[in-house]
């Protein structure tokens, strides 16, 4: 009888080493990925003779002639377009819109 526990025990412990071998081998894969939240994807910007400064993807910066711009998922800047003001047409629209009734009025 005693014998019979004896293989028992070690045929479990046997098998819970063995399903802890198998556990931690799973879990190494899943601990290797990179995490990081950094694409590790630049854009640059020269903001001086030999200086530059680097934007993430999504940032946005402005250049000296006032055009607005976004840093791309590939490094590459884009136009910022979110940026155009409209207040120029609308006013153009509005003045038009006043001269043209006006004309008509009289």
């Amino acid at each position: 009888m005693i014998k019979h526990i004896r293989n028992r025990a070690r045929s479990l412990g046997l098998a819970l080493v063995f399903a802890a071998s198998i556990g931690s081998l799973s879990i190494v894969p899943a601990m290797a990925q990179d995490n990081s939240p950094d694409p590790g994807v630049r854009c640059a910007a020269k903001v001086g003779p030999g200086v530059y400064e680097f934007y993430l993807p999504g940032e946005r910066a402005t250049d000296v002639n006032g055009n607005k711009w976004v840093c791309g998922p590939d490094g590459q800047w884009f136009r910022d377009y979110s940026a155009i003001v409209r207040a120029p047409i609308t006013t153009l629209a509005v003045s038009t819109i006043t001269t043209q009734t006006a004309v008509l009025s009289r």
